[in-house]
This record gives structure tokens, C-alpha cells and sequence, in this order.
């Protein structure tokens, strides 16, 4: 969070690790975490503690975890279904994508545990990014559309408005974005044309061989 640190994940000699770099390149590399599952990192919180990872051979079956920074750096396990888990700016919601429902679906939890558990998106979503003010939540459906739903907190529950349309019919490789913090720009990428490919299929190729 205050972009001295990236963390990255790394499949090493046949395990699944999750590490961490100074961002200027300077210095070893520090292994934070060795797992036999695969893992992936989703977020990290804005105070620096936390790590915030998938855990889990597919999507139907990942669970979220937290890897603290500090002390003996034991993870704990926070979602028992779900991934792709982002912490809202001030550290006190956890959206996150999960298949519990049937489909992928996006949900909103209380991070540090209590009452209360939204599910956001209607006829699928995954990839949820937060805006910098934590107002906004953004997903995308199985049809690579992206939306926007407004959040408020009301009496310590949250309220979410109607999703928006953002983009429609996004062609891309998959659903990886990210918010400016500013909310004025969305990084993604995107395929800028689509290329026709041919297949060839050569029959008795043995007999060429032959010759």
C-alpha cells in the first residue's frame, strides 16, 4: 500500500509461494509463505499487515486467507468459500467472488468478523475492485461486461445501488482490472482485433516419412 513492497506469488519446487520484493529492485527477495494448494494474492491491506490470498485447486472449492506481516505470520483463514477478495479502503468490507450460490457471484462480508453479508451482483460477477473512496464497487459478469454499484453504510449495514453499466461486451483474455484511485480511469486490457485462425490437418503423414 504505500508502494515500497510487491508481493507475487511463484510455483517453486513443486510448491506454491507467496513472496515479497522491494518495489525499486534493490535487495533479495522475502518468502512470506509456502503452500502444497496453489495460491494467489488478491489484495493487501492499507495499514501493511495483511496479505490477502486464494487458497484451493479451482474457484468452487478456493477459500480466502489472511497472511499478517508481522509476528509469527501465521495465515488465517477468513472465507472458507470464496476469492479474488479485495479490502475496502478503510479495511472494514471484504467483496470477494464465490461459487456458493451455483455461479460466480460477488458478495460483501465484514473483514474483522460480525453481523451482515450482501450479495452484489445478480446474474453473475467476479473481479470486484473497490473505488479510492470506497463509495463504488466494480465487477464484471461472465459476458465480460463491467459494472459499477454504489455503496453507502447506513446504521453499520451497507446499502448497494443498481448496477451501471461501465463497459459493455469487453473482449479480453480474462477479467483482470484495476481503479485509478482518483476513479476517473480503469486499467484493463483489452483484444484490439480479432484474427482468424486456420487449422491444417494432414492425414497419413507416416507415408511421407517413408519417402
Amino acid at each position: 500500500p504505500d508502494g515500497k513492497w510487491i508481493a507475487y506469488n511463484s510455483d517453486r519446487n513443486g510448491q506454491s509461494n507467496i513472496l515479497r520484493k522491494l518495489s525499486d529492485g534493490s535487495g533479495a527477495e522475502e518468502l512470506l509463505l509456502t503452500d502444497p494448494q496453489p495460491t494467489l494474492t488478491s489484495d493487501w491491506s492499507r495499514d501493511g499487515k495483511y496479505i490477502i490470498y486464494a487458497r484451493g485447486l479451482s474457484p468452487s472449492d478456493a477459500s480466502t486467507w489472511a497472511l499478517p506481516i508481522e509476528g509469527d505470520r501465521k495465515p488465517q483463514q477468513i472465507l472458507q468459500h470464496g476469492m479474488s477478495a479485495r479490502l475496502s479502503p478503510d479495511g472494514r468490507w471484504l467483496a470477494y467472488m464465490s461459487f456458493e450460490s451455483g455461479g460466480p457471484q460477488v458478495y460483501v462480508v465484514p473483514f474483522h468478523g460480525g453481523q451482515g453479508k450482501w450479495q452484489v451482483s445478480a446474474n453473475g460477477g467476479q473481479g470486484p475492485q473497490w473505488s479510492g473512496d470506497g463509495k463504488e464497487l466494480y465487477y464484471v459478469d461472465e459476458a465480460y461486461n463491467l459494472f459499477s454499484v454504489s455503496v453507502k453504510e447506513v446504521g453499520g449495514a451497507l446499502q448497494f445501488g443498481a448496477p451501471q453499466t461501465i463497459l459493455a461486451n469487453w473482449t479480453a483474455p480474462n477479467i483482470f482490472f484495476d481503479v485509478a484511485p482518483g476513479g476517473k480511469r480503469i486499467l484493463l486490457d483489452r483484444v484490439s482485433q480479432q484474427v482468424s485462425q486456420s487449422i491444417t490437418v494432414l492425414t497419413n503423414f507416416t507415408a511421407g516419412l517413408k519417402q
